[in-house]
């Protein structure tokens, strides 16, 4: 059985393919983060506030009162953590919790995306926010 001899060459040959490889996805991600970037209105900021929601049909409660937690928020929307899968397209009112104050907005669900665990991860795009809250969210 014999030993193959360590070819320096190949070896760093190899090795640029596989940097070049990996800059080719870096740059694929970047173009991707920067595109969705460009679909928001407004930054959204990393928070953890409770929150509550009731999912709304033709202008009736679909079921009670549901709980989460928002994942992060701006003026245009949130993501909320919740033990329900919901739709795209439900209709929501939510109430968020920010320090000492309660937001009121109106919302529709944009994704629902399993994060494991029996928690779903739902976005959400602001139908309808006072300027008052939107300037909250802000602070």
């Amino acid at each position: 059985m014999g030993f193959s001899e360590f070819d320096p060459a190949e070896f760093w040959e190899n090795h640029v393919k596989k940097l070049r490889s990996l800059q080719s996805r870096i740059d694929q991600a970047e173009v991707h983060l920067e595109n969705v970037r460009e679909k928001r209105a407004s930054p959204r900021i990393r928070s953890l506030n409770l929150a509550s929601y009731v999912p709304k049909k033709d202008e009736r409660q679909e079921y009670i009162i549901s709980i989460g937690r928002t994942l992060d928020v701006s003026e245009g929307g949130a993501k909320i953590e919740t033990h329900r899968k919901l739709a795209r397209g439900v209709q929501l009112e939510l109430e968020i919790a920010v320090e000492d104050q309660i937001i009121s907005a109106k919302g529709e669900v944009l994704y629902s995306t399993d994060l494991g665990h029996g928690l779903f991860g739902i976005g959400i795009r602001f139908t309808s926010i006072s300027e008052e809250d939107k300037r909250l969210l802000h602070s």
